[in-house]
């Protein structure tokens, strides 16, 4: 620590911090502190505790030992919102939204300021103030403050919380996975913010697992492995890349795209799914034509708000088309949806994986097999038949689980990812789409879904890949499809194509003369 933070008290404090859940420990005996106006990042592989750390210190967990100190005082509190009204926000990868109220409501509900006598809101008080804060993160065009929350986009969303969090004047905002539905520009934005508000002393609490990201905001950098620190407020321009990544994951990870061991030439000319024209009924997705080959990896690039999620839903039946085809293996899927795509052999990974992929409070085995039920003939459930494809599914991902009949949500992000990849494994789909695939997941667990999806294609399925990361697409895709304003503008050979080409294509549109 330099001479410079060695004279500043910390912000916040905590002291042999421990938590145990069940069996399982999740912080040991864990000490940090966090200095005025800085950003500190926590890292480390999903369960090694960093989001339990920010959840004992806002009362959402209550820890069993240790001490949390605030501007020199311990504390400790019941509830979030004890801990907001005290200066410590925290913004979770849960959203904590109501849908059918508007964004201006979801912002100021626990704000006593906007409520009358107790109970009557100062509505036009309350998106006037809205208003403000959106203008000043540059989203107003985007986010209308009197729109339901049900309305917006999983990026919008998060906006949105963190809006909220930054409207109550915190001294301390702990981000738990901030930046993993946003855009380049929308993190830019919100960087931009952060710097504003460090400069007033605010100081911030980042949980990620974008080390790019990291190296450009943060100024220290602690890391958890196990529920333990492995290292200890690191000054983040100090910190070698692949130091922080071996620290991480306790062992070296020289290819996390696989790229030494990938195929030159992956997929056929052989056309697995032809798309020809589909627009969906509200006219975002339009005149949209495609192809995707057997065994390869195509991927769907474009800002968020392009319209990447929503062709591909159109194309899977989640929503209804107003003209277009969609053809698989030659034949005609007449039926727009789910089931019928399901039946002709595709599969489909929402980017809500807590809210649209895994029923939370079901068992792995149960999540694992509901695809299979879904479209099983038979009536009845064989519970030898799903303990066999349970075990066989969980060698197979190299998923981390306990017993089979334990909850999903008692799984680390990385691994209820393999349980949803898995969940449609068992369905024998030849295609499959996966929206986001990594999101909110650390190093070590993308490195490895990385590989099941190259083992995959090996082996002939088809993936499409939608990701909002263009590293991830350079990466691990054969080909690019770059979606903007609901169109797409630009088909590229991945291998041939560059950061900057799918950028400009994702913000500027189409070249004259471009494939598209």
């Amino acid at each position: 620590m330099g001479t410079e933070e060695q004279g500043r008290e910390p912000v916040l404090r905590v002291q042999n911090l421990s938590k145990t859940f069940y069996s399982t420990r999740a912080l040991q005996g864990v000490s940090f502190e966090l200095l005025p106006g800085e950003v500190h990042a926590l890292m480390g592989e999903n369960g090694a505790g960093k989001s339990t750390l920010g959840k004992c210190v806002t009362g959402i967990y209550r820890p069993e030992e240790g001490e949390i100190f605030y501007q020199g005082k311990q504390v400790s509190y019941g509830n979030p919102k004890e801990a907001l009204d005290a200066g410590i926000a925290i913004v979770l990868q849960e959203f904590n939204v109501i849908p059918h109220l508007s964004v201006a409501e979801n912002i100021f509900l626990t704000d006593r300021e906007y409520y009358r006598q107790g109970w009557y809101s100062d509505y036009a008080s309350m998106v006037h103030r809205t208003e403000e804060l959106l203008n000043y993160f540059h989203m107003r065009e985007f986010i209308d403050p009197m729109e339901p929350v049900s309305g917006l986009s999983v990026a919008e969303m998060q906006i949105v919380e963190i809006i909220k969090a930054m409207s109550r004047k915190a001294r301390v905002i702990i981000l738990d996975e901030p930046t993993a539905t946003l855009s380049g520009k929308e993190v830019d934005r919100l960087f931009e913010m952060i710097r504003e508000l460090k400069e007033k002393g605010v100081a911030f609490v980042i949980v990620s697992h974008r080390i790019q990201e990291i190296y450009q905001i943060s100024d220290r950098i602690t890391v958890f492995r196990d529920g333990k620190l492995v290292l200890a407020h690191a000054a983040t321009r100090d910190l070698e890349e692949m130091d922080l990544i071996r620290a991480m994951v306790g062992r070296q990870i020289d290819d996390l795209y696989g790229k030494k061991n990938r195929r030159k030439s992956r997929g056929t000319r052989e056309v697995l799914l032809e798309v020809q024209g589909i627009s969906d009924r509200v006219n975002f997705v339009r005149d949209c034509s495609f192809q995707v080959y057997k065994g390869e990896i195509l991927g769907i690039a474009g800002l968020v708000g392009a319209g990447r999620t929503e062709l591909m839903r159109c194309v899977f039946g989640i929503d209804a088309r107003s003209r277009g085809s969609v053809c698989f293996k030659g034949k005609e899927i007449k039926e727009n949806s789910i089931p019928a795509s399901i039946r002709a052999g595709m599969g489909y990974l929402s980017e809500k994986r807590k809210e649209e992929g895994l029923h939370q409070e079901l068992s792995i085995i149960s999540n694992l097999n509901m695809v299979v039920h879904a479209v099983a003939k038979r009536p009845w459930i064989s519970a030898q038949k799903e303990e066999r494809r349970c075990g066989e599914l969980v060698e197979r991902l190299r998923i981390k689980v306990g017993e089979p009949y334990n909850r999903v949500r008692s799984l680390s992000g990385g691994n209820q990812q393999k349980i949803l990849l898995g969940k449609w494994l068992l369905a024998n789909p030849e295609l499959l789409i996966i929206d986001e695939p990594t999101r909110g997941i650390d190093v070590a667990s993308k490195s490895e879904i990385y590989g099941i999806l190259r083992e995959l294609a090996d082996a002939g399925l088809s993936i499409v890949m939608i990701s909002s990361e263009i590293h991830e697409i350079l990466g691990v895709t054969d080909r690019t499809l770059v979606v903007r304003d609901g169109k797409i503008v630009a088909t590229l050979c991945t291998g041939e194509t560059t950061e900057e080409e799918i950028g400009y294509y994702a913000t500027v549109g189409t070249k004259e003369g471009a494939e598209g």
